[in-house]
Formats: C-alpha cells, structure tokens, sequence
C-alpha cells in the first residue's frame, strides 16, 4: 500500500514541477494567505483518478473537490500542493500530501516535497522513513537545543492574532531559534530531527492527516494546542473544521505545551 501511496505522491509532484515557475492563473480563495493555483487543480484530478482507478468503493477527501464519502470504511485524504504561497513566490518549501484513513485513524501515508527529491511515507505501527531511511524525532530534552518550527497566518481576529504573536515570541526566546516554512516541510523536518517540533494555528484536515502519523511513527506527539488528540471526523464539517497543532518530541512537546499554557488568555 505504501508504494502505491508514494508512486501516486510521484505522480502529483510532477504536475507540480512541470507548472513550477510557469504559472498564469493565482486565485484568492478565503482570504489574501489561501490562494489556488493550476498547478492545484491538476495535480489534485491526478490523484483522484489514479486512487479512484484502483479504490473505486472509497471515500476521497481533497483540499480543492471537497468530500465524496465511499462505501468502505477507508476515506484517502490528500493535499495536492501543501506551500501553495511558496510556490507561487518560486520558494522549494512546498510538496504533496496523501494519507489513507481508515475508521477515522491515519493508517498510511506519504509526504512528497518535488524540489528536494524527499519523499516521506509512514505506516501505522511501522515507524517512519525518508527514501530509505528511518527516522526519529530529535533526542534533545531542551528547547534551547533546538530550532522550531512556526506556522500562522493572517487573521480578523486581532486578539487572537496577539497571543499567537506572544507565543511565537515565548518560543524564539526559550529555543535556539524559531524557522517557518508554513508548509509540510516542518513536519517533515520535526519527524527526522531537523526541528524539534512545529507550531501551527491553521491547518485543515488534508494538512494534518498525513503529518500526524509520520511524526508519530519517528516517535513524536501530535495535538492541538490544548493537548488533545487530533480529530479526524469525516462528517459534514471535515471540510471547514480549523485545528490548531503542536508537533514535537516528547519532552519538547511538553515544554511546548507549557509556553502554550502560560500565554494569557485575555490579551
């Protein structure tokens, strides 16, 4: 199941790499941070008809077609063009997304970032690797061994958008540094080690499924910002429903959650 996940995370990348640097249509979707390309749309119908040719009982959720529930507990959830803002700008931090969800838990899944040649994949109880290689998160114990990942973006809530400034700045002062990419690639590099861990305030569920089990196979944890499991419903609201993630190591994860905590609630 794993090659099948990776040949078709291949396929959608060379979509992308054959629009990289050559697009002509950027459109607006909720706001000036979400943006759609062409590129988008057709590495997303490449996916489709590729995991509909040989699952057609199943269910498909995708970032740009929405959710067509299947007659099998299997629901394939992909993001044809996680980065899409880093594309447009020409910037290598983007890639594709495909996770197989089963009974509403991640049990397969693949990360393909074109530009670098990585490709990710992970499966339920199986560990995680990149190419050939295992992975595992980092082994530091401190926060201020290590880089984290940070991922926000603009929102009309300007109190909330003033307590995710104070975290940011709690986290930049307790670790090494603070690095974002706003995309997939942070959770890439949390699973092998690179960053600690990552913060992100908005994603959706084709943002999170696949990144879950990949850093929870390296050996990581994965919640909200709460502390809470993540929640991979596939109901009416599957497609607006916005979680917020922590991604880390265990101990950082901890520390993480504790920056969290301090942060008033009132500001």
């Amino acid at each position: 199941m794993l090659e099948f996940l990776a040949e078709c995370a291949r396929a959608a990348g060379a979509v992308l790499e054959d629009h990289f640097g050559r697009l002509t249509t950027v459109r607006t979707k909720d706001n000036a941070a979400s943006v759609v390309t062409e590129a988008d749309l057709a590495a997303e119908r490449c996916l489709f008809e590729r995991i509909r040719a040989r699952f057609p009982e199943d269910g498909f959720l995708g970032e740009e077609t929405g959710f067509a529930p299947g007659r099998t507990a299997v629901v394939w959830v992909v993001d044809p063009l996680d980065g899409t803002s880093n594309f447009v700008a020409g910037l290598p931090w983007f890639g594709v997304m495909i996770a197989r969800i089963e009974d509403a838990e991640p049990r397969e899944a693949a990360l393909y970032l074109p530009a670098l040649g990585a490709m990710y994949t992970a499966q339920k109880g199986r560990g995680a690797r990149r190419n050939d290689t295992p992975l595992a998160v980092s082994p530091a114990t401190d926060l201020s061994q290590v880089l984290i990942g940070f991922g926000l973006d603009g929102t009309g809530d300007a109190a909330a958008l003033r307590r995710q400034g104070l975290l940011l700045a709690a986290v930049a002062q307790r670790s090494r540094n603070v690095r974002a990419t706003n995309s997939l690639v942070d959770f890439c590099y949390t699973a092998e080690g690179r960053l600690g861990g990552t913060i992100n305030f908005n994603c959706k569920l084709w943002d999170l499924a696949a990144p879950t089990l990949l850093v929870r196979e390296a050996g990581g944890v994965v919640t909200d910002l709460a502390g809470r499991a993540p929640d991979f419903r596939l109901d009416a609201a599957a497609t607006t429903r916005t979680h917020t993630v922590l991604a880390a190591a265990p101990a950082l994860h901890r520390e993480l959650r504790a920056l969290v905590d301090a942060v008033p609630a009132g500001v």
